[in-house]
């Protein structure tokens, strides 16, 4: 009687247990193309006396399928993807500003074309009113230019601003995943739901700045970037972006109530890493060669200009107005205020008796073109330096995010071995866990079937 009773107890175990793969299977094959889904099994464990019945299974649980290296890879490329990506993106538009359709180049080329048409004809008005016009427009260019990468700045400001509201909304979310995970982990309690979920916003984290997971107790994770916790248990940092002394991004991370730590120069990683890399060091770069250029070839220009004379008798004129600083001298850039208007200033003769018709200073001007400015390069050769440098700083920035494109996918791949859900697999486990579940009932008919004989014979 009691082996009998026993095998029926063995059986209606074994169903229980093969009932909880078949319920992780299905799971698993409800879930095959849900982003983020990490694949379950059901725990199980052969049972001892001391579990009541010997030889019997019992279902311990329900677990994912989680690789914890692979996952902490799997987010450190994400991190790493996200700056590279910020980066080339800003840099695509930094490249448009510098170098447009009509460039800065083009412009300088059409004003010395017009100082070759005054060298030509320098008693003809028009032929100073076309050199005034072209000045008028590089001026303009200059200008343009500067303030477009001023505003691009501005704009990645407050793009970086956008990104961390995002991510202390996330953070916080990680945070209370936490306290939930580890409230059902210590009910007895398996949440892979809600474990899945935080490791999307985890991956998402990292996107936006980069982070190292850390496991923990109960389930629980501590998520560490730039030098600090973004989340400890059930705490959660606060990230701010503002701007220093020098206008730069000043990052800072806040736990509680407590002191805003400054981690600005630690935000390497993540689409505020690759924001700040492109704000305050790439753009910067191409804003100072530019402000460089355009002091250059205004000190340059005026130099020859102000020793001329104006068909009005004049000396001494400015063709564009002297920057007091290199810094800032492209914003600044305009055509002087005692020629704009004004196209007699424009000076073509050494000597007041030379006009109208002397030309050396219309031939020293137009030979501007062909020499090289205060920086060593001509006029052509230092935009195309610019130019370059630019270029240069987008294709890096193109390499390592087609670099980390890749690496991302290895990453994801060798994560999703582990962790992602093989439909040929689970068919697999659906068959056996099916055969064996026929097995067991047939145990237990026949376990029935015995103890009712055994009944009637009483």
């Amino acid at each position: 009687m009691t082996s009998l009773t026993s095998l029926l107890s063995i059986a209606n175990m074994g169903l229980q247990a093969q009932t909880a793969g078949l319920d992780a299977t299905g799971q698993n094959v409800a879930n095959a193309s849900t982003p983020g889904y990490s694949r379950v099994s059901a725990n199980l464990e052969t049972t001892s006396v001391a579990d009541g019945y010997a030889g019997s299974v019992q279902v311990t649980g329900i677990s994912r399928t989680v690789d914890q290296f692979a996952f902490a890879n799997l987010v450190s490329e994400q991190g790493k993807s996200g700056a590279a990506t910020a980066r080339s993106d800003a840099l695509a538009t930094t490249q448009n500003i510098v170098a447009p359709s009509t460039t800065i180049a083009d412009d300088i080329n059409t004003f010395f074309t017009s100082t070759t048409t005054l060298e030509g004809s320098p008693s003809d008005p028009s032929a100073r009113a076309g050199v005034l016009a072209a000045a008028t427009q590089v001026a303009q260019d200059f200008s343009s230019t500067a303030n477009a990468l001023t505003a691009q700045r501005s704009s990645l400001l407050s793009q970086a601003q956008s990104t961390s509201t995002t991510l202390n909304t996330q953070l916080s979310q990680i945070a209370k995943l936490n306290g939930q995970i580890a409230t059902a982990v210590g009910g007895g309690n398996e949440p892979t739901d809600l474990e899945d979920q935080r490791d999307a916003l985890v991956s998402t984290v990292s996107t936006a700045i980069g982070a190292q997971v850390i496991p923990g107790a109960n389930g629980q994770v501590t998520l560490l970037s730039s030098g600090t916790a973004l989340v400890s248990g059930t705490s959660a940092a606060t990230i701010g972006v503002t701007l220093d002394s020098s206008q730069n991004l000043k990052i800072t991370a806040t736990i509680g109530n407590g002191t805003a730590n400054d981690i600005t120069t630690n935000v390497t990683s993540g689409t505020l890493g690759g924001i700040r890399e492109a704000r305050d060091t790439d753009i910067p770069n191409a804003q100072s060669q530019l402000d460089s250029f355009a002091n250059d070839f205004t000190t340059s220009v005026n130099a020859v200009q102000s020793s001329g004379y104006g068909l009005d008798g004049v000396t001494g004129r400015n063709l564009f107005t002297p920057s007091a600083t290199v810094a800032g001298a492209a914003a600044a850039m305009t055509v002087d205020p005692s020629v704009a208007g004004n196209p007699s200033a424009i000076a073509a003769s050494s000597t007041a008796g030379g006009v109208p018709g002397n030309n050396d200073i219309a031939v020293k001007l137009n030979a501007l073109a062909t020499g090289n400015l205060a920086g060593g390069s001509t006029p052509t050769t230092t935009y195309a330096n610019l130019a370059a440098s630019v270029g240069n700083a987008k294709s890096s920035a193109d390499s390592e995010t087609s670099l980390r494109t890749s690496t991302v996918t290895q990453a994801t791949n060798l994560n999703s071995s582990v962790s992602g859900v093989n439909i040929d697999d689970e068919m697999t486990n659906l068959t056996a866990f099916q055969r064996a579940y026929e097995a067991n009932s047939k145990v237990l008919q026949t376990a029935d079937t015995l103890l009712e004989g055994l009944m009637e014979d009483l």
